[in-house]
């Protein structure tokens, strides 16, 4: 039974016991809160019934599996079809037990070499070593990590692997006297061809110059980590603690880097593509967990640092699947173990110092989080050491800085360490609700029959940075969030005077939320109500209503109902207007175009796009979505026809109108500078006439987008950023065509 489901039923059982009534009564800590629940033999044995469950069904390492997906990989490699080798041989990898583990990954390197990948080629031959390849096989990944040096110009490293093998060949007893004179000619070939290299080795660095991950405005702080010494972290009692400048910062300078004390993967989409200890991309070469099957990591270091750190511990839940089940509460269970062994205790008590607003959460909410912790308590219990092994005092009571926070357990005993323990884990739980953050990373979207491509983030992990949580909330912030791997960078969106409050945004933005709805979400999940000036300014209130607006008959603007009646929000006017007719004639037009752009019967399609949007304009306001999404459509129409400057002519007009909603230095304008930049250049590539007008117009357009959107990439992320880079290289191509022409 999945968890969702169980700690339901759970839930609903113990609402209608003594347990949720004391919980109601007294909840001033978390350990008050768990002395109620872990104690209890109903609910102990109810957790125990499900993870008994889980570990009967849980995924573990296979032999049997690991060689028939090494066979198929051996299928493919054996057909040239190389790339469909690798995932097969990763797979295999991952239900690897001992040796199988060595041989998969040394198969990988293989497939990896035909591809001319050589350095990932280099890796995989230095973990399959590492590891244990059968020592009279080694020459064979001696002879490929040689030709891989080659193959880079690196003589010196070449010749290293060459004497190896030579080694390893004289040494070993188990290769015949035939097979060893075939080994030496070979050997003698590849001696032949490094001794032709100069030793002009190829620069391995993985991230260039450029793409550097950046340091912080004005230094760092030396009384707030990860934090530019442009700021300070205040507290009063209304705002509690905050961010305030501490001298004039500019748009775009960077305020935070930091890295995060835990965070965790989740386990949907293409998340599984990041390493689950730094959060880097692996591409085509994880190295799995040795002991589970879905845990991946991005380097041996990264394996090696994870297993000391928390996964030891974490591993058989792993196997269990339960992070993939119990949501927030991995993340509590991953700042629980990173706590546990970090000998960082400045680090340590800053995230326990993060508020958890246990007097604020519904009993409700702290009963379903209670029993979450319990059932954690009882996994480390019962399927790994963690109690054996981890001195409670020594790995979290003597990191305390002060008596602040005290559970006041005995640890001496088995309950008053699970007591202590699930205390904990509550805590945590309460403290991510409000201070978690999504990890995101850009992600291009484009479907087959598309000329333009769609960029969207995409959340792909959940960390706690305690220093970035130290930022009060506006619905309209002043700096920006954005990733480097697991490195949180914030910069400045707008100038901050000395003395100013630096705002984050906690998720509900004034351009992309209703008010309400706003002030709805923060209540829920942050227990206060905002008072910012996009919730309290009436001109701002209703920023987004406009976008769903009518259009005035007075003045062309903004018409939309407050309380029950129609005003203008620019004039004042309080027309009686009713376009139902023309609104439902409109969207069934704009329907019937999606069927024939799916027909691909685009002149059709065009024709009702156009009657559509002639309708929408004369009735909605004209930044309204609805006609933001016809003219958008119109041009994704014209660019699927190749009638590129009949595409450019309409999403100009969306450009104007994202703007206006978004703002002009938003990421939803460079998403649009960027997909008008996808239409510009085939145009300016394609075209044979390049002395007319009209070329040349759009050549000084391309020119203008790009710079935008690289404005716009630069300010919200940085070189660094990919999207940064992908604008980089249109700008690449533009100047090639610029060169010919005096502009």
């Amino acid at each position: 039974m999945q968890w969702q489901t169980f700690l339901d039923a759970v839930n609903c059982k113990l609402r209608n016991g003594r347990i949720f009534q004391e919980i109601k009564r007294n909840r001033r800590s978390e350990c008050e809160v768990m002395s109620y629940l872990i104690g209890d033999p109903d609910v102990r044995k109810l957790m125990l019934l499900w993870l008994q469950e889980q570990l009967q069904s849980r995924e573990s390492k296979s032999s049997s599996k690991a060689k028939q997906l090494k066979d198929l990989g051996n299928k493919e490699f054996q057909r040239k079809n190389y790339a469909s080798s690798i995932p097969l041989y990763t797979k295999s990898a991952q239900y690897a037990v001992a040796d199988e583990l060595s041989i998969a990954i040394a198969n990988r390197s293989a497939a990896l070499y035909y591809m001319d990948n050589f350095k990932d080629c280099l890796k995989d031959i230095d973990l399959a070593i590492n590891i244990g390849y059968p020592k009279k096989l080694l020459y064979k990944l001696y002879i490929r990590n040689a030709q891989c040096y080659i193959k880079l110009k690196n003589r010196v490293m070449a010749e290293v692997a060459i004497e190896k093998v030579e080694e390893i060949v004289n040494a070993c007893n188990e290769i015949s006297a035939e097979k060893k004179d075939d080994i030496f000619k070979e050997v003698s070939l590849l001696k032949s061809l490094a001794s032709n290299l100069e030793n002009i080795a190829e620069n391995d660095s993985s991230r260039t110059q450029l793409c550097q991950r950046p340091d912080v405005a004005f230094e760092s702080n030396a009384n707030f980590p990860f934090a530019s010494a442009a700021l300070d972290c205040k507290y009063t009692p209304q705002k509690g603690r905050h961010v305030i400048a501490n001298r004039d910062i500019q748009k775009g300078q960077v305020l935070f880097v930091e890295k995060p004390f835990a965070f965790v993967v989740l386990d949907q989409n293409d998340s599984s593509s990041f390493c689950r200890h730094c959060c880097h991309p692996y591409g085509a070469i994880p190295i799995p967990c040795k002991t589970c099957v879905g845990t991946l990591y991005c380097s041996s270091e990264c394996l090696d640092n994870a297993w000391s750190g928390y996964h030891k511990w974490e591993c058989p839940g792993a196997q269990m699947r339960m992070g993939q089940q119990i949501g927030i509460a991995h993340l509590s269970l991953k700042v629980l173990l990173v706590g546990s062994t970090t000998e960082d205790k400045e680090r340590f008590n800053e995230v326990q110092k993060l508020v958890t607003n246990i007097d604020k959460v519904s009993p409700d909410d702290l009963l379903v989080y209670g029993i979450t912790a319990v059932m954690l308590t009882m996994y480390l219990s019962m399927y790994t050491d963690f109690f054996t092994t981890v001195d409670l005092k020594k790995s979290f009571a003597d990191k305390f800085i002060d008596s602040s926070i005290d559970f006041n357990c005995d640890v001496t005993t088995e309950s008053g360490k699970q007591l202590y323990v699930s205390s904990f884990l509550l805590r945590h739980t309460l403290q991510l609700i409000c201070n978690g953050h999504a990890i995101t990373k850009l992600s291009l979207d484009a479907q087959e029959n598309d000329k333009v491509a769609t960029v969207h983030q995409e959340r792909i992990a959940t960390g706690i940075y305690p220093a970035v949580s130290m930022m009060n909330h506006s619905c309209d912030p002043n700096i920006i969030n954005s990733f480097d791997d697991q490195y949180l960078i914030v910069k400045a969106t707008k100038d901050i005077p000395a003395g100013g409050e630096v705002f984050n945004c906690y998720g509900p933005h004034f351009r992309r939320t209703p008010r309400d709805e706003r002030q709805e979400i923060l209540r829920n999940q942050y227990c206060f109500t905002c008072t910012c000036e996009a919730c309290t300014n009436p001109e701002l209130q209703y920023f987004l209503e406009r976008f769903s607006s009518l259009k005035c008959l007075e003045c062309n603007g903004a018409v939309f109902k407050i309380s029950s009646s129609l005003s203008c929000f620019d004039c004042g006017a309080t027309p009686a207007l009713n376009h139902n007719s023309e609104l439902r004639e409109a969207q069934n037009l704009f329907d019937a175009a999606h069927v024939c752009i799916e027909m691909e019967n685009d002149d059709e399609a065009l024709n009702k796009l156009k009657q559509c949007l002639n309708i929408r304009r004369s009735i909605l306001y004209k930044h309204h979505q609805d006609i933001i999404n016809t003219l958008d459509l119109i041009g994704k129409v014209y660019a699927i026809s190749g009638r590129w400057l009949d595409s450019i002519s309409y999403l100009e007009h969306v450009i104007t109108g994202i703007g206006e909603r978004f703002g002009t230095d938003s990421i939803e304008l460079a998403n649009e500078l960027n997909k008008i930049t996808d239409i510009c250049l085939p145009y300016l590539q394609e075209e044979t006439n390049t002395r007319t007008k009209q070329y040349k117009n759009a050549l000084k357009k391309t020119r203008r987008f790009l710079d935008h959107a690289k404005q716009i990439m630069d300010l919200n992320y940085g070189p660094w950023n990919s999207g940064f880079q992908e604008i980089e290289k249109k700008a690449q191509q533009l100047s090639a065509i610029l060169r010919n022409f005096n502009i």
